[in-house]
């Protein structure tokens, strides 16, 4: 069993509070037995949980940072078991020590009972240690599992971008070779980069690096239809803010495939306003009443609200078809 794990300060602070709430309930029930006063039993078992959690955060923080480190695994158990049996051991005799300064209670241990005593707390908070381990292991494993779930999830969905795309591209560049070769050179090197970023493992980018993969997709674009106008309009504070890969470049592709055809205009725009990020992509084409949306759309969606919980609307105003996605900015 592995037990070289960070435990965060939440747990911790957890580990805490169950130690001086436990200690002072079985402080409470030790002192009826012993016939002295709870509230005094319930302090000194609250000092015993305090002491007790201060080890063994002191304890296994040095367990995980300075010695397992420098250990072979198959010493990770017994190390991690030994630092949280001392945890209570040595706590418990802090604690008796520490009550018996403020003489809370008065009681006359010999010193191999007291030994005895924090050798069997010792072994209560190593049975505990291992059971917090298991608690905070299956919570890590539980998130690393739910991690890799949304990764195969997003992979899964940018595998199904449209490849229609690089088989018109490369017709129309091997047309062009006859016509016009440099161009054509130019027109490769455009779409060599625009596939060395979108291959790249990155998930989401920020919004300077998708307008480079939109405006090498617009000079290949434009090369087939040369009578459609692109304006930007950005925010330069948008900049290094995050957006899925390939989110504008679709909104734009999906605007000349099914907007503009052959001529007209598209806007690029994106804006900061109530603490969140707008994209917007807009066309002069036909418009439209109402959209079934494709695999593109729902790909964005998706994607969209697994990042950053974010939207995704489209809308006709008469003049201009709009498709916006937009987030709350962390």
């Amino acid at each position: 069993m592995r037990y070289f794990i960070e435990i965060n300060r939440k747990d911790w602070t957890i580990v805490f509070v169950f130690g001086l709430v436990f200690g002072s309930i079985l402080g409470g029930f030790i002192s009826l037995i012993l016939n002295i006063p709870v509230i005094k039993g319930m302090i000194s078992g609250a000092i015993f949980g305090f002491f007790i959690s201060v080890f063994s955060f002191t304890l296994i923080n040095l367990n995980n940072k300075k010695i397992l480190p420098l250990l072979s695994d198959k010493y990770w158990t017994f190390m991690s078991l030994l630092m949280a049996f001392l945890a209570g051991f040595l706590g418990s005799l802090t604690a008796f020590e520490f009550i018996k300064m403020l003489k809370l209670i008065e009681l006359e241990f010999s010193v191999l009972f007291l030994l005895y005593l924090s050798v069997m707390v010792g072994l209560l908070t190593m049975l505990i240690g291992n059971l917090l381990y298991m608690i905070v292991n299956s919570k890590k494993i539980e998130e690393e599992l739910n991690r890799l779930n949304i990764e195969l999830r997003l992979k899964a969905l940018e595998y199904q971008i449209n490849p229609h795309f690089l088989f018109n591209a490369l017709n129309t560049l091997s047309e062009l070779i006859y016509i016009d070769p440099k161009l054509a050179e130019k027109g490769m090197l455009k779409l060599s980069q625009f596939l060395r970023m979108i291959i790249d493992e990155s998930s989401i980018i920020t919004l300077q690096d998708e307008l480079k993969i939109v405006k090498n997709f617009i000079f290949i674009e434009k090369l087939r239809f040369p009578a459609i106008e692109f304006e930007f309009n950005i925010d330069k504070d948008t900049l290094s803010l995050q957006v899925p890969k390939m989110s504008i470049q679709l909104l734009v592709e999906n605007a000349i495939k099914h907007g503009l055809r052959n001529n007209g205009k598209v806007i690029i725009n994106s804006y900061i306003k109530d603490g969140y990020l707008y994209v917007e992509v807009k066309d002069s084409g036909k418009g439209f009443e109402d959209i079934k949306e494709g695999t593109g759309l729902k790909n964005l969606r998706e994607r969209l609200k697994i990042f950053f919980n974010g939207e995704l609307e489209y809308f006709y105003d008469g003049k201009f078809s709009t498709f916006r996605f937009f987030y709350k900015i962390p």
